[in-house]
């Protein structure tokens, strides 16, 4: 409950902050002037952004942090005011008298510092980019608003969040979330304790709501429009991940509404981030991981841009599924030796090899060896390369493509996701971001090689009915392992950082004049190298090349590196999918209409209603809300 008024109240810009100085908007001219000329992107290198004006506003705005109210992580008040004191072991039911008391108490406590300043504050973010650039962008919000005649109703777009190869996405005021819309259904009933209740916190009558529009490109394929909306439909009520309001069409305009998340550029705060602030990033990301791949769902993009932290408030949401798939086993030349997902294995399982097939994989082996040993000479591309093609589904960005989608796998699993999970985790370590940068998948392949060996890469790809051959000096026989490599990468690891104040969980620190912080006391050398190894075993776990080997969401949450023992096992705040959870058997899909329905009694029997996506849904041991006076 405090984390998510937290959020409310901080932003990851500082001139998000409440202007409760009267110097602020003279320092606000100066961060302007400041940042003007310099005419950077998101893709210039991170070095060269701080000038002398910019340290002297932030500075302004840490002195701030000290007049607002307490503020106290997630983790401290909400878990223990959330106890049910019938079973200690399970968390409450999200039941509608308690999910209303405890969301009217959070707006109320955040009510002296959401106010109108604020909120002017919030819409001028793009009075801090370039001419130039304002002038693009508002000249796009003129053709949206033209093209998108109903936006006009009932939002106002003040500002471009993104653009992509496939949509834009803009930010917008939502003018009838008070007294138009029913938003309870992608608002969600998290319970309060749990790290997503900030997606079910109605915003509070005074305040601005903001929104994020994105305009789908007519380019796009329609039925590639049609998976990504079906898709973040299913995921409703999924914990951290970017939830659907609505979506329409005009003509041949496509936009989708979801609700705004205030985010930092990872290039800004990976080098700085405090180890707890880590582990909670990645406790969101696994947590949103875990509830779409239960839902047959890959992501298929994971990275930081499509995951959007606040780094004050240590609370981040998955967003953007253009390249979404289900995980529906796919044609591919050459079977591979390992099967799809299923609910007992996740990430499949290899299964039993016939005797010809051994032969035969020993046969391609020794061939794939023996074109290892020749010159330069005699390697490479056939002119006129007359063998069938083989295809696969590779969606993704470059960097963060699994070994098993490089290779062209036909059954690919949530395990890619993972993956691509722990190269971010890569960058945590390193402290260098990107690290992979290779032009096409044959270079990705021995990017990676490089690092896990020969032979472990001719294990790989025999799993998914591959050889691999290279004459290439640099790629070792052995490898080393994850471990070595961050360590080669950094060799100040286990050097314990210098808390920073704008930062999770430092930010959240009580600095009242009952109880000043002036500087928060760092991690002692025991505590950050046990830290450090923790995240190191993980990483070899998340990035273990075989994709049946390497851990699953479930079990990435509760390994030791984000486990968090004071608080309730993940399993009690797993959002169940739609017909499963203990109420399940009154949970059905219309064979006619394939519309969601539940069973409810009723005092004339039983009764059966339609629900829409993100309704109905039975978290953890607790029934869903329509089920909770049941006795199950």
């Amino acid at each position: 409950m405090a984390a998510a008024n937290f959020l409310s109240q901080h932003s990851s810009n500082p001139l998000e902050v409440s202007a409760s100085d009267p110097r602020n908007r003279l320092y606000r001219q100066q961060y302007m002037e400041a940042t003007m000329p310099q005419n950077y992107s998101s893709d210039d290198p991170i070095s060269g952004f701080d000038t002398p004006e910019q340290e002297e506003y932030r500075a302004h705005i840490a002195g701030l942090f000290s007049k607002m109210p307490r503020t106290v992580p997630l983790s401290q008040e909400s878990a223990k005011s959330a106890q049910n004191p019938e079973d200690p072991g399970v968390p409450p039911p999200a039941d509608a008298d308690n999910y209303e008391e405890v969301a009217q108490e959070v707006q109320e406590e955040g009510s002296d510092v959401d106010g109108s300043e604020a909120s002017t504050d919030e819409e001028m973010t793009i009075r801090l980019k370039p001419q130039e650039e304002q002038e693009e962008i508002e000249e796009e919000i003129g053709d949206l608003e033209d093209s998108v005649p109903q936006l006009n109703e009932d939002y106002r777009i003040i500002d471009r969040l993104g653009t992509g190869t496939f949509s834009s996405v803009y930010k917008a005021v939502d003018l009838g979330y008070h007294r138009k819309w029913d938003n309870a259904v992608w608002h969600g009933r998290h319970p309060p304790s749990s790290s997503a209740f900030y997606q079910s916190l109605p915003h509070s009558q005074s305040s601005k709501v903001y929104i994020a529009i994105k305009r789908i490109y007519v380019t796009s394929n329609p039925e590639r429009i049609r998976n990504e909306i079906s898709i973040m439909e299913e995921c409703r009520m999924c914990r951290h991940v970017s939830q659907l309001i609505t979506a329409f069409r005009h003509n041949d305009q496509v936009v989708a509404i979801m609700p705004y998340h205030r985010n930092e550029d990872f290039r800004h705060f990976f080098r700085v981030l405090p180890m707890e602030g880590i582990k909670s990033y990645f406790r969101c990301l696994f947590r949103a991981l875990r509830d779409i791949h239960a839902r047959g769902v890959i992501h298929r993009d994971v990275k930081p841009a499509n995951f959007l932290f606040d780094p004050r408030a240590g609370i981040g949401t998955l967003c953007d599924f253009g390249l979404a798939s289900r995980m529906e086993p796919g044609a591919s030349l050459g079977a591979c030796l390992h099967s799809g997902a299923t609910r007992e294995k996740p990430h499949g399982l290899v299964g039993p090899i016939s005797q010809e097939d051994i032969e035969h994989i020993k046969k391609m082996q020794r061939e794939a060896r023996q074109k290892s040993s020749w010159t330069s000479d005699r390697v490479g591309y056939p002119e006129k390369d007359l063998r069938p093609l083989s295809k696969a589904n590779r969606a993704g960005t470059r960097g963060f493509r699994a070994p098993e989608v490089l290779l062209k796998c036909g059954a690919q699993t949530g395990a890619i996701d993972v993956w691509s999970a722990g190269v971010i985790l890569l960058f945590f370590l390193t402290g260098k971001f990107p690290l992979f940068q290779s032009n096409d998948d044959i270079e990705a392949l021995m990017e990676i090689a490089v690092i896990i060996g020969k032979r472990k890469m001719e294990r790989i790809a025999t799993l998914h009915s591959r050889t691999f051959a290279t004459n290439v000096p640099s790629v070792s026989p052995d490898g080393i392992t994850w471990r070595d490599f961050v360590a080669r990468q950094n060799p100040d690891l286990m050097t314990p950082p210098k808390p920073d104040p704008h930062y999770y969980p430092y930010s959240s620190r009580d600095t009242s004049a009952d109880n000043p912080t002036s500087s928060p006391e760092p991690p002692d050398q025991a505590t950050h190298g046990a830290d450090v190894e923790s995240a190191l075993d993980f990483l070899e776990h998340v990035m273990d090349p075989d994709c049946t080997k390497r851990f699953t969401p479930r079990q990435a949450l509760y390994h030791p590196f984000l486990l968090e023992p004071e608080k309730y096992e993940d399993d009690e705040y797993f959002p169940h999918p739609f017909g499963e959870g203990v109420c399940g058997e009154f949970h059905m899909i219309d064979e006619e209409t394939d519309e969601l329905c539940v069973r409810i009694g009723t005092d004339d029997g039983e009764d059966v209603i339609r629900v829409e996506a993100g309704e109905g849904i039975a978290i953890g041991s607790n029934p869903c809300e329509f089920h909770q006076d049941l006795d199950l």
